[in-house]
């Protein structure tokens, strides 16, 4: 690779891996006490950006964490219901719980360019590399860590971010624990939730199971999703442990309808994520990583026609993975480096390609080193990623924080990542559809460029500013191959650029505010045209009391201008407000009965993307309910 800006990272990192400084890689306690005056203990530390454990005040990612209280006090039912909050994140609003959710952040494309992760397993699928966040269950979720912007150099194929899911653990007390929930609502729809977790000696067990269930907020939206999830663990011995993961998820739902189309849309899914890892302490600064991991997804999609009821065609699909991990992280006095290797063989068989299974194969080694500096810090990254059915990838990465004051911090970050094409864009033609797959085809690529400031200089707020640009390359688009059929290129250049604003403040009488805005101007640099349906403005806006004993309240807005045309018969004119009201009726002895109720788009706010079907338009207002015992 003949790139002046990818040598020139890669022999800078090279260069700063052999510094050598007497000075310890930590936080003072003079800046912890003041970043604990505006976030949660567990929100002070990350794992996502280098993949080891590091203070967020040297992360030089835009980064936010969502926490586990976070999730219960907005009563989220899914993942979208927790991301559609977030400052940069932006979630197309559709039929209420359960419905399918697919998120952009800072205007990238759902198709790919977001990346999940939960216990080190990838959640995208192969077909279109999309996750359905609208499915997925957060119970079981510790804390959510994002990184906006590509996250390359880590996490691999990633070029719009990476939303990385920790979930729970049996904690330290030997004894048992865990909660009872259950909640219903307008449309038949109800929540019901089971976990329970401990320790016995050496034992340590976290287990969950739940089902969602609505009739749907809008036309054959109806939802019904049952859950089980379980996290064990064993102590080899003081320095080693193994622990297994797996959740279950199946789905039945309405996909909408159009009664001027005549079509009505159904899907059942079935998805399955295990992993098995091994941890072990090889002295007091080498820590090894090794797991294992399978995913499975069946899923099957009809379309009838409304009038008569007889089948107008039906998906099928079966994707399997298996993979593995390495992982080494040492922890040398200024230094914190990890070097690791990700290999996944992956199958896809969908019944629109008639040539049967299609296959797979990834591996990437990556290395990264957090260095100390003093009030200065340094992350250099690189990964190199060999795909099967796209061309090969470096992706080097640097990023710098510095204390400029005892309560500001600069960031500043430079990347370069990807998006590999998917499986059936590759391989999978489709005669039917009139779809001709490119065995050609290569991966999106994006050089980014960041910089950013927080403090809390002022009296009592804090404030956070980032500023970001993507230069993205080879962009997939589809094209014309004959009169009947198409095919993807890599064509056209774009830019996305803007920035992020968040503020937070300290409760007062218990009350506490947090807002947040994006502001992202997306361009064909080709054309020098706006790119159509790209997010260009959201706001956040968030109003939280607790008066630390029995009562708790939130109120949060949320709203995205999507700068469509007038074809696509949106709607986005105003806020969409939820509120959310708990009440501890009995607190004693480590257990906890508590009722809530949560109002949704109380002000009755039309905010979606498209109307063209009443059935993908944002639920109106609707009232829900419930109970929750802790123990």
């Amino acid at each position: 690779m003949t790139n002046k800006p990818v040598a020139f990272l890669v022999l800078f990192m090279l260069f700063l891996s052999f510094l050598y400084s007497s000075a310890a890689f930590a936080v003072s306690e003079e800046e912890m006490t003041y970043l604990r005056m505006y976030f949660k203990e567990e929100e002070l530390e990350v794992i996502s950006a280098t993949r080891s454990l590091k203070p967020i005040s040297r992360v030089a990612e835009n980064m936010t964490v969502i926490t586990a209280a976070d999730i219960e006090l907005m009563n989220a039912h899914t993942l979208a219901d927790v991301l559609m909050t977030i400052n940069g994140v932006q979630i197309d609003i559709k039929a209420g719980p359960g419905g399918v959710g697919m998120p952009y952040i800072q205007g990238s494309t759902a198709l790919g360019h977001v990346t999940f992760f939960m216990d080190g397993i990838r959640l995208n699928n192969l077909t279109d590399s999309i996750t359905d966040v609208g499915r997925l269950p957060v119970q079981h979720i510790q804390k959510i860590e994002i990184i906006k912007g590509p996250a390359s150099s880590a996490w691999g194929s990633s070029l719009g971010g990476v939303v990385n899911i920790i979930t729970r653990t049996s904690g330290d007390k030997e004894k048992l624990g865990g909660t009872l929930s259950t909640s219903y609502g307008e449309r038949n729809t109800g929540d019901f939730k089971a976990e329970a977790y401990g320790k016995k000696d050496r034992f340590g067990y976290y287990l969950y199971t739940g089902r969602l269930q609505t009739d749907g907020m809008r036309p054959n939206t109806d939802f019904s999703g049952d859950q089980i999830y379980t996290k064990l663990s064993y102590d080899l011995s003081p320095s080693s442990n193994i622990a297994f993961t797996l959740l279950y998820n199946r789905v039945s739902r309405g996909d909408g309808e159009s009664l001027d189309y005549d079509f009505s849309d159904h899907a059942k899914i079935e998805d399955l994520f295990s992993s098995l890892s091994f941890n072990t302490a090889l002295g007091n600064e080498l820590n090894f990583n090794l797991s294992v991991r399978t995913s499975g997804l069946d899923w099957n999609f009809a379309e009838k026609i409304l009038t008569t009821g007889a089948a107008a065609y039906e998906i099928n699909n079966k994707e399997r993975t298996y993979g593995a991990s390495a992982k080494l992280t040492w922890d040398r006095e200024k230094h914190s480096i990890v070097v690791g290797a990700d290999y996944d063989d992956s199958t896809m068989d969908i019944s629109t390609i008639p040539s049967g299974e299609k296959e797979q194969e990834r591996w990437a080694v990556f290395a990264n080193d957090t260095i100390q500096l003093g009030k200065l810090s340094i992350t250099p990254g690189i990964r190199y990623d060999n795909i099967s059915t796209s061309d090969s990838l470096l992706s080097p990465s640097l990023g710098v924080t510095y204390d400029l004051f005892k309560k500001t911090i600069l960031r500043a970050y430079v990347a370069r990542g990807f998006n590999a094409p998917t499986l059936t864009a590759t391989s999978g033609d489709n005669p039917g559809y009139g779809y001709k797959s490119n065995p050609d085809l290569k991966a999106e690529k994006v050089w980014s460029y960041q910089l950013g400031a927080e403090t809390g200089e002022l009296k009592y707020i804090w404030l956070k500013v980032a500023a970001f640009r993507h230069d993205i390359k080879d962009i997939i688009v589809s094209e014309s191959v004959s009169a009947s059929e198409w095919t993807n290129v890599n064509k056209n250049k774009a830019r996305r650029q803007g920035v992020e604003i968040e503020a937070r403040t300290v409760p007062v009488y218990h009350l506490s505010l947090s807002a947040g805005a994006t502001f992202l101007s997306a361009k064909d640099t080709e054309t020098n045209t706006d790119i159509i349906g790209s997010p260009t403005n959201t706001y956040d806006i968030s109003l939280k009391y607790d008066d630390e004993k029995s009562f708790k309240a939130l109120l949060k807005g949320h709203y995205i201008w999507w700068n469509t045309t007038y074809d696509y018969s949106s709607q986005y004119n105003s806020f969409v407000f939820d509120i959310n009201l708990v009440k501890s009726i009995y607190k004693q002895a480590g257990r906890a009965l508590e009722i809530f109720v949560t109002g949704h788009n109380i002000f009755n706010a039309e905010q979606y993307f498209t109307g063209l079907f009443d059935s993908y338009k944002n639920p109106s207002r609707w009232v829900e309910g419930g109970v929750r015992y802790k123990f």
